[in-house]
């Protein structure tokens, strides 16, 4: 009999992980705006937005090791109080102090949030679903990523920018309640384990080392988000390209459709079934979007782009936790994440010099390329991830 994925402390985090995300993505597409208007210049603007990133990426491996030794529910209840303290404090302060501190804390907060959360959901997800599982915890963020901004900007035209950012404290805020209502039932499957507490810091407490291929692999699909994000409408201004926006709607439905897939896939086929054929769509996406001369180009390459990232990144995520184990959940999936914080932050940096260089076209397919070589990587990595396998069976 099948093993039941949708029970209620699993639609509880779907539910916090959506709205938390919400409010994320909401806000995303007018901070910088808003400190443009209140009168912060464009470069010191941009050090503030960017602050979030760099924050992120310095807490994540201490919160993996958090979440392994602590109280996951108190540990995820701290951080959403922490998250809505930042998110208010752009619309409660004036002063570029004030507004850096609000945007670490919120930083801080969402860093502890997306590692915690999901490796509290972990132990809820039948481990023959665990890929499923993700997968469609990943809906949550492309819900909200296809949504959210173009909301924020609309309310903020309404409303004012202040308004939007009370918004997506109170989302925070509801993400809090849902959690302190169910804290008896999330926390049923919570028990600290006493040697990991006894155990000192070490490398491994804070990165789960066996995944970095991984972690890598992954990484290579966030940074080629990252250039697209950064360089495609620049990129359709140059060769006369409209209606760019089509694209994004696309990718968001596609995502949808095929992060709960690959989930599956992963689950009865394992991990290869879907890496491999993924990165191949990933790749050739990249070689028509340099080519592309109309929009019709820019969309099937983007619909190649999704159906690989939807499989690959799901089932790449769902490997680290099943190799770390679930008692190190937190630190594999701080691992995870740490690939990607790491290129979305210098990706745009390396494009932008690639672009100066040579162009768009072989830029885009300079990071086809880079992506058609994880598959080198992928079979090393899964042949080494064989052979110790088979060593532990023989003993």
């Amino acid at each position: 009999m099948k093993e039941k994925l949708w029970n209620c402390q699993f639609v509880s985090l779907f539910i916090v992980n959506t709205i938390n995300s919400f409010g994320f993505y909401m806000i995303l597409s007018i901070l910088s705006k808003y400190l443009i208007d209140s009168g912060i210049i464009l470069s010191l603007a941009g050090v503030i937005v960017g602050m979030f990133s760099i924050t992120s990426l310095i807490i994540r491996p201490i919160c993996g090791m958090l979440s392994d030794r602590l109280n996951k529910v108190k540990l995820l209840l701290f951080s959403l109080v922490l998250e809505s303290i930042g998110v208010f404090g752009y619309a409660a302060v004036v002063n570029v102090p004030m507004i850096m501190a609000a945007r670490t804390a919120h930083g801080i907060g969402f860093g502890i949030v997306s590692t915690v959360l999901v490796a509290l959901a972990t132990d809820y997800i039948p481990k023959s679903r665990i890929g499923e599982g993700i997968g469609y915890l990943g809906i949550s963020q492309v819900i909200s990523s296809a949504v959210a901004p173009g909301l924020g900007i609309e309310l903020a035209g309404i409303i004012g920018y202040k308004a939007v950012f009370q918004i997506s404290c109170i989302f925070s805020c509801i993400g809090f309640l849902i959690v302190c209502l169910l804290y008896k039932k999330l926390g049923l499957k919570e028990k600290v384990r006493k040697e990991l507490k006894r155990s000192r810091m070490t490398l491994n407490s804070i990165i789960a080392t066996e995944v970095l291929g991984y972690t890598a692999v992954a990484a290579a699909f966030s940074f080629i988000n990252g250039i697209i994000t950064s360089f495609l409408l620049l990129f359709a201004e140059e060769r006369g390209i409209t209606s760019i926006g089509i694209y994004y709607t696309v990718c968001a439905i596609c995502l949808f459709v095929f992060k709960p897939f690959s989930g599956k896939l992963v689950d009865r086929k394992g991990i290869a079934m879907a890496v491999y054929p993924a990165i191949i769509m990933t790749g050739v996406s990249m070689f028509i979007l340099s080519r592309s001369t109309g929009i019709a180009m820019i969309v099937v390459s983007g619909i190649l782009k999704s159906i690989g990232q939807g499989t690959a990144m799901p089932a790449l995520q769902a490997e680290c936790i099943k190799r770390a184990g679930k008692n190190r959940s937190g630190v594999a999936t701080s691992t995870y994440y740490l690939g990607g914080d790491v290129v979305q932050g210098i990706g745009p940096m390396i494009g932008g010099a690639a672009v100066g260089m040579m162009g768009y076209q072989l830029m885009f397919d300079g990071c086809g390329m880079i992506l058609l070589s994880m598959i080198v990587l992928f079979f090393l990595v899964e042949k080494k991830n064989h052979r110790v396998q088979d060593v532990l069976t023989e003993n």
